[in-house]
């Protein structure tokens, strides 16, 4: 049994939330938990329209979305899902057949288009820093609830929550990575650039390192599509 947690911020724009709710529909033994953070487009409409669960609230930090839906997940296998990544359903059916033998891991990573780069920096992802217990959310973390709470759920912090919440599961376990394709959009290398983003990317990672502040570094990382936390940095100065 698997309760799945989609941590949903206007998210009708892409596409993706839509073909995620659909595919899963009639998969047994599955709940789907969409956790909202204050969406003005579709997205509201979209899961309504679905079988999934929708919980509404105004926290702007995506780990914050994903804690809500942990507490609230009453399976004790929860899937992490990035809002903008569809797993092969295959591989849920394998993930929910596999509950009680798994205690954290993820799926294996690949972008919706292929390009060299894109198709290393998957490669690099899934081999290199997967062998290393660190996976980014598009992998779609899979954990079981109880290791969550015992790690003390996902940090809220606005960038780079994943790394740090896989540094504390791989304390506890040896992540396992699934052979099924988490295919993630890659609207943001299709938007600035496919070189540019990867830049930016790499200069994220040195900013983290480097221990700099979430939010600054979040505010590099958005800026030009605001995918994340559009609601949150639009409306933090009217409260």
């Amino acid at each position: 049994m698997l309760s799945i947690v989609i941590p949903t911020l206007n998210e009708s724009k892409t596409g993706y939330l839509s073909k995620i709710l659909d595919a899963y529909i009639g998969v047994e033994g599955i709940e789907v938990i969409c956790v909202d953070g204050g969406s003005q487009d579709d997205t509201i409409s979209i899961i309504k329209q679905s079988n999934a669960k929708l919980i509404t609230t105004d926290i702007g930090s995506r780990a914050g979305r994903l804690n809500t839906g942990i507490k609230q997940a009453k399976f004790d296998m929860v899937l992490l899902h990035h809002p903008r990544s569809l797993v092969d359903v295959e591989g849920i059916k394998a993930l929910t057949n596999r509950t009680s033998e798994i205690r954290w891991g993820a799926f294996t990573h690949q972008f919706s288009i292929s390009h060299p780069l894109l198709n290393f920096t998957s490669w690099y992802s899934n081999h290199i820093r997967g062998r290393r217990g660190i996976y980014y959310l598009d992998h779609c973390l899979f954990a079981q609830k109880q290791l969550l709470l015992d790690v003390g759920l996902i940090p809220e912090i606005d960038i780079f929550e994943d790394t740090e919440i896989c540094l504390r599961l791989k304390e506890q376990a040896k992540p396992i990575r699934l052979p099924f394709i988490s295919q993630t959009s890659a609207v943001r290398f299709e938007a600035h650039g496919i070189y540019r983003q990867a830049l930016k990317n790499q200069y994220l990672k040195w900013l983290y390192y480097f221990k700099r502040s979430d939010k600054e570094m979040n505010r590099v990382y958005e800026k030009g599509i605001e995918l994340n936390t559009e609601y949150a940095e639009k409306h933090k100065h009217k409260k």
